[in-house]
């Protein structure tokens, strides 16, 4: 029974550090992914448009009314952020994707056209990544680098 037991609690304590430590990971890639997209948000080109206030203020665009401030991504910018946005979360599938068994068809040519089809890739960017020398576990690098 003492084998048994030391068994099981040896076996449970690694399944679960192993857990922890993919737990930890992920979290720690989601929020550097997140990081970036903020990061990029932030500096991206917009364009600036003052508005008449509903009431009467200071005209700073606070809470007392007066003038307020319209901020909009210029077109340049906004088209960037969307195809930076595509790339962040093609990064993350294909990482997941590399990293375990149940999403590893997204790698293969059926998966990657299907990528294609629902518009997370375009076409030719399929073929850069299929064409490219990379294992198929290891695409998620590229997309990194486009990034």
């Amino acid at each position: 029974l003492s084998v048994t037991t030391f068994t099981l609690t040896f076996f449970l304590n690694q399944s679960y550090a192993l857990w922890r430590k993919c737990y930890e990971l992920s979290r720690r890639l989601q929020g550097r992914l997140n990081d970036l997209g903020m990061t990029m948000a932030a500096h991206a080109a917009r364009t600036v448009k003052m508005t008449a206030g509903a009431g009467g203020g200071d005209g700073d665009g606070g809470a007392g009314g007066g003038a307020d401030y319209v901020s909009r991504y210029t077109a340049e910018s906004s088209q960037i952020l969307q195809v930076m946005a595509r790339y962040i979360r093609m990064f993350n599938l294909m990482t997941y994707a590399s990293f375990t068994r149940s999403h590893r068809p997204i790698l293969t040519p059926r998966g990657m056209r299907r990528l294609v089809e629902r518009g997370l890739l375009t076409a030719r960017e399929r073929e850069v990544l299929v064409d490219s020398e990379l294992p198929p576990t290891q695409r998620h690098n590229a997309v990194l680098m486009w990034i």
